[in-house]
């Protein structure tokens, strides 16, 4: 025999602070919504960013006069050669790219292994690492100490 369908009971209601905010968004959010979507808004906005913009870069200008007069790089500088070292990085890759497809299609014409060797710049850059292996660190350079008498 099945059993009779318990009888529903109705959800909780929302706890009182659930129904104060429900209620109190109800009030203000039509309100809200208006003044966001309003011409005025946009433009208090824009001026407003305008002037977070302007005392920005007031602030970086002159923290930046500051590093430089103890003789310090300022953060753009650092921005600046990190960009210049980015971009030369990039042009070393695609020149190492052209010098290996070069060699390619040198190697494909040339008959047989007779190849000159005696170019020391083209031993030396036998030795070479593709550009997406990892690189040798520079040699550090070292400390000069004056010439003894």
């Amino acid at each position: 025999m099945t059993r009779p369908p318990a009888p529903r009971t109705p959800p909780p209601s929302p706890p009182l602070w659930r129904q104060a905010f429900d209620a109190a968004e109800r009030a203000v959010a039509p309100r809200a919504e208006d003044l966001v979507r309003s011409e005025y808004f946009s433009l208090a906005t824009a001026l407003l960013r305008r002037a977070q913009n302007v005392a920005g870069g007031s602030v970086q200008g002159l923290s930046a006069r500051a590093w430089h007069l103890l003789n310090l790089p300022a953060g753009s500088d650092i921005s600046r050669l990190r960009a210049q070292i980015g971009s030369l990085d990039r042009e070393v890759r695609r020149l190492t790219i052209q010098l290996e497809q070069e060699r390619r299609r040198g190697a494909t014409s040339r008959p047989g292994p007779s190849r000159p060797t005696s170019s020391t710049e083209d031993s030396d850059a036998d030795g070479a690492q593709p550009a997406d292996g990892a690189r040798p660190r520079p040699a550090r350079r070292r400390a000069q100490h004056p010439a003894s008498p």
